[in-house]
């Protein structure tokens, strides 16, 4: 919400924006040069000239770029004493920037890749440039096509003065006639002899290419300081409506109108030498797109992931970039590539566009995922944004500060550029300044500040605060390493505004920012912050349209003005008018209540597998003449498993019998569980008091009735007499009791009928009694122990249990060493990996 804060924030982003067109004459490289014509208007210009330079446009197509030639600039301010900002050389006229355009043969290009020189070498016949006030400062022909530039005249020295003066506009009367590299009987032959010389030529097969030049006059401060024009007489051709007719003229090999200092390829950009800083902030970044997708990728396994959030970004992030670049190469090259060129083109656009979406939205999952753990963010603006509530009262003030942030943002770039004297300019892709290329200029500058924002905010400033403050416990170190990084990924990566200086320098020139934005992050969040980039990007993306004379391209920044103070009317309107967040009411993501579900779950199974080791003994009975021990071992939480041994006594307290039961129910984990849990109830309230056969046979009908139709209950009972020694044992279908005797040990048969608890209603079931002797070991257990099954799929087996217990020295241990000599044998063979339920009651008399 809007504190007295937020105003002291507000106030400093009106200085820092006020700073920045303060500062503006000074430090940007179109300040006093606004673009004064669009691609179209240079191209219908380029129409007309064709046709004075005596060619149709019919049969060609021209593509047009917009360049920015900041290597001369530089150079020039180099070689002078005093340096001049670039508002002052664009107000003098220097060629800083240029319209350059291909002319060559429609639909015969085939390359995969986007090369302006390509181009031109293999399809284009003229490449021109015109100078931001309009003036054609540029000629070259293709020396490997046919020149198709033809102008008459009676001299060479004519034609020279009618192509410059006449058809390109210079005022020939400021210049001087510096150079002729003429044939003196050219000058001052009649048409007869010019064209006897020009055959003769002809038939050399080499023509005479003459050169002209021109130099400006002292005290004429109008126009470049030379200009140079380079000829080639020719015989052409014509057809008429009386039949062919010969004319003799020249075409335009080359033409130049340069200032001093001015290098003849002003496209040419001088190249500097890779060194351990370069290397180290393309590596910084390259580890930053790892860890993302690394990132990215483990809560994509984990489910913690909006898909619906996640396919929005990826969709809109890869249809932004391929509809930027697509439209960026239908109004530029298009026209020059044949169907396989158009189609591999843009195979590799979608590509590109494909990466970059899904670099985007893992961004975004990471951040979402950090921002949810650490509960910051504004991930609750956020959620409200996704759930299509905008007139949210908080969402107001979080643009509001971000509006103001943004400002403070162009303060501190610009404080930043003046004071290493140096300048920006726009560089919106690898194209360089391309958005002027470009028609529909509201539409793509838009795409690249939405793009350049999602980009940055999710991954460069939202992605790394996360990251840092997972990894990092101190806040303060939090907060640097995050400045840091964030400032080397914005040195490098995605930003739509260069420096002529190198990355050491840009460090520096982007700390400020970097310390900016990701303060912004952490004290407001996400919203703030890329609110904040969104508006630095906009403004630096309209400088070259603020202040044009052109309405067309004026309008350019009007109307992207009009759309950032309708932004931040919005802000202050929601903020005024809008619901508090906490209306929009909690939003819970589906991955969130998956995990939250699962815990319950998981809790309720706890809950249930304590209730149901509850229900078994904790310690085993003790009396003399008896030492018993049994164990349950789940294969999940919860078992279908259940024992039990109770002893009961006399009047007088003295021990009578030792009731035993294991019970085994059909299916696992919850749903063998509650089943397991109601038989141990019938069972417990009648092992006191009734025999083994009487309990069974009487609980047979209600497990019928409360049990479905899928489950079965196995169960082993027996109760020793501790008098008598005798032992009763009955079987429902469970694994059948062992005796070890003399070191022997053998299963106890049961009599019929054996049928599992449930199966039937009326079932009566029948004892098995023997005496025990001293010594003598009775074993109860499920089908956990004889099915555990090793890494080879190899079954234990029932025959192996008599043999186990022969195995085990009985004489010497007691009860519970037994059992525990059994537990760690069918661990250790099944690899700690139990294929179910595993059960044993061990009685050594």
């Amino acid at each position: 919400m809007l504190t007295r804060n937020s105003y002291i924030l507000l106030a400093l982003g009106i200085i820092g924006l006020s700073a920045f067109f303060f500062l503006r004459q000074a430090i940007d490289y179109n300040a006093s040069g606004a673009l004064s014509d669009t691609r179209t208007q240079v191209e219908h210009e380029y129409k007309d000239l064709a046709r004075q330079l005596g060619f149709s446009m019919d049969s060609l197509s021209v593509a047009t770029t917009f360049q920015q030639h900041f290597r001369y600039f530089d150079q020039l301010n180099d070689s002078l004493v005093n340096k001049i900002s670039p508002s002052e050389l664009n107000e003098r006229g220097a060629h800083t920037r240029s319209w350059a355009s291909i002319i060559g043969r429609e639909k015969s290009y085939s390359s995969p890749f986007i090369s302006s020189q390509g181009v031109f070498d293999a399809v284009g016949t003229l490449s021109l440039r015109t100078s931001n006030s309009g003036k054609l400062i540029r000629l070259n022909s293709n020396p490997d096509l046919p020149n198709p530039t033809f102008v008459q005249g009676d001299s060479i020295e004519a034609a020279a003065a009618k192509v410059v003066g006449d058809i390109l506009g210079y005022n020939l009367d400021d210049y001087i006639l510096t150079e002729e590299k003429l044939v003196d009987t050219l000058l001052v032959a009649n048409e007869g002899q010019l064209a006897s010389t020009l055959l003769e030529e002809e038939n050399d097969s080499e023509s005479t290419e003459i050169s002209i030049s021109w130099q400006r006059r002292p005290g004429a401060t109008l126009g470049p300081q030379t200009l140079s024009i380079s000829l080639t007489p020719v015989v052409r051709d014509f057809e008429t409506s009386t039949g062919f007719s010969t004319r003799f003229g020249y075409s335009i090999n080359n033409f130049s109108a340069k200032n001093d200092r001015e290098p003849e390829e002003l496209s040419i950009a001088s190249q500097n030498s890779i060194d351990v800083l370069q290397i180290t902030l393309f590596a910084s970044a390259l580890v930053l797109t790892i860890l993302i997708f690394v990132v990215g990728i483990r809560n994509v396994f984990k489910g913690k992931v909006e898909w619906r959030r996640a396919m929005f970004i990826f969709v809109s992030i890869t249809l932004v970039i391929f509809g930027w670049r697509l439209i960026y190469f239908w109004s530029t090259y298009a026209s020059f590539f044949d169907g396989t060129g158009v189609f591999v083109n843009i195979l590799n656009t979608l590509l590109f566009a494909l990466v970059v979406g899904l670099y985007g939205a893992m961004s975004y999952i990471s951040w979402e995922a950090f921002a949810r753990a650490h509960k910051n963010g504004q991930v609750e603006l956020m959620d409200a944004f996704w759930q299509r509530r905008f007139f949210v009262r908080e969402t107001g003030a979080a643009l509001i500060h971000g509006f103001s942030i943004g400002g403070i943002l162009l303060g501190i770039f610009a404080a930043s550029i003046y004071l290493k004297d140096t300048y920006f300019l726009q560089t919106d892709s690898q194209f360089g300044f391309a958005e002027a290329s470009i028609r529909p200029k509201i539409l793509t500058i838009n795409m690249t500040a939405w793009s350049n924002t999602w980009l940055i905010g999710f991954a460069e400033i939202g992605f790394v605060y996360g990251f840092c403050k997972q990894w990092i416990k101190n806040s303060w170190g939090v907060l640097l390493v995050s400045i840091l990084v964030t400032t080397l990924c914005i040195t490098v990566l995605g930003r739509v505004v260069a420096t002529p200086l190198g990355l050491g320098e840009d460090l520096l020139i982007f700390f400020g920012i970097g310390v900016a934005v990701v303060l912004a992050y952490e004290k407001f969040g996400i919203i703030t912050a890329n609110t904040a980039w969104w508006f630095f990007v906009c403004t630096i993306l309209v400088m070259p349209y603020l202040g044009s004379d052109s309405i067309e391209i004026a309008s350019v920044s009007w109307v992207q003005g009009a759309l950032v103070l309708g932004f931040l009317s919005f802000g202050f309107i929601s903020y005024r008018y809008g619901m508090p967040v906490s209306e929009v009411g909690d939003y819970i993501p589906e991955y969130q209540e998956r995990i939250a579900q699962h815990l319950r779950v998981e809790k309720e199974i706890e809950i249930a597998r304590e209730s149901q080791y509850k229900l078994m003994p904790t310690h085993p009975p003790t009396a003399e003449g008896i030492d018993v021990y049994g164990f349950f071992l789940p294969s999940f939480e919860v078992g279908g498993d259940y024992f039990d041994y109770l002893l009961s006594k006399d009047e007088d307290g003295n021990p009578l019998a030792l009731t035993m039961t294991v019970v085994d129910v059909s299916g696992k984990a919850m749903r063998a569980a509650m089943p397991a849990i109601f038989t141990s109830g019938l069972l417990l309230s009648r092992m006191k008091e009734d025999s083994p056969s009487k309990i069974l046979s009487d609980v047979s009908e209600p497990i019928f009735l409360r049990t479905d139709k899928r489950t079965f209950i196995t169960c082993a009972m027996a109760q020793y007499d501790l008098n008598s020694r005798i032992i009763s044992v009955v079987n429902a279908g469970h694994c059948k009791p062992i005796i070890k005797r003399n070191g022997v040990a053998d299963f106890v048969q049961t009599p019929e009928p054996r049928y599992p608890l449930g199966l039937k209603p009326d079932t009566k079931y029948e004892s098995q009694d023997f005496k025990l002797k001293k010594g003598d070991l009775f074993l109860l257990y499920s089908d956990g122990l004889p099915e555990a099954s090793n890494a080879a799929g190899e079954r234990f087996g029932f025959e192996e249990v008599p043999r186990l217990l022969e195995r085990i020295d009985t004489e010497n241990l007691s009860s519970q060493e037994i059992a525990q000599e059994i537990k760690r044998t069918v661990q250790k063979f099944s690899n700690y990996q139990l294929a179910d339920d595993t059960t044993v009651i061990c009685l050594k008399v």
